[in-house]
């Protein structure tokens, strides 16, 4: 059952807000004399952890500021694997023209769901971000992922209502974060991150179908 929050916003879902300031070129500023700071490494490794928000997509952040969150008693686990790109020209041309560092990467996970249904998960997606806030050591960047997700079990995780043969293992996946990272913790970082399934509004899947974990992603890059 929906569990309802009135009082306040969850804090993880305010955040998660913030995110759209950190993407204004207002904030892409770094101090005097900083350098340009993207993050280090190839590969990087994560641990993701996320609680699920049974909205769509386009309604989470409003019910979230109305503090009515919306949370359900289901969450998911996994590892995300990365590997660092060399960007195309159009993407170091978009990070001149703003004024920021940008970084592209491919990234791999596998995930396990459990509360509502116990299935697992997998994911390929490209990812881009940028570095938008540098300030005495700390860089914050703001990224996003964009490919593929398939639930490996049967009924699929986010449809297990669904009856015919139609399960839509496959939906489109995309992962808006903001990564915090501080110089003191080279190749570290800690991110507020959106993991999101969807139909795409009936494109590969009627509406409804696809689901919302908002958690936190611990990262060590190599």
């Amino acid at each position: 059952m929906t569990r309802r929050i009135a009082a306040r916003p969850s804090v993880a879902v305010l955040a998660l807000a913030a995110a759209s300031l950190f993407s204004s070129s207002g904030w892409a500023q770094t101090d005097q004399g900083s350098s340009i700071n993207p993050p280090g490494g190839i590969w990087s490794i994560g641990l993701y952890g996320g609680t699920l928000y049974k909205d769509n997509l386009l309604d989470l952040l409003p019910h979230a500021l109305k503090g009515d969150t919306r949370s359900q008693n289901s969450h998911m686990a996994g590892v995300l694997l990365r590997r660092s790109l060399d960007n195309p020209g159009w993407v170091n041309a978009w990070g001149e023209w703003g004024g920021m560092p940008v970084f592209t990467d491919i990234e791999f996970g596998a995930f396990h769901h459990n509360g509502l249904l116990h299935s697992d998960e997998l994911v390929a997606a490209w990812r881009i971000g940028a570095t938008g806030v540098q300030w005495r050591g700390l860089n914050v960047d703001v990224a996003g992922s964009f490919g593929l997700s398939h639930a490996l079990n049967k009924p699929p995780y986010d449809n297990p209502d669904h009856t015919d043969e139609k399960n839509y293992a496959t939906l489109f996946y995309m992962s808006p974060e903001i990564a915090l990272r501080h110089d003191a913790l080279p190749g570290w970082s800690l991110a507020l991150r959106l993991h999101h399934r969807s139909g795409i509004y009936g494109v590969v899947a009627p509406s409804h179908v696809g689901s919302n974990h908002v958690g936190l992603l611990l990262t060590r890059a190599f």
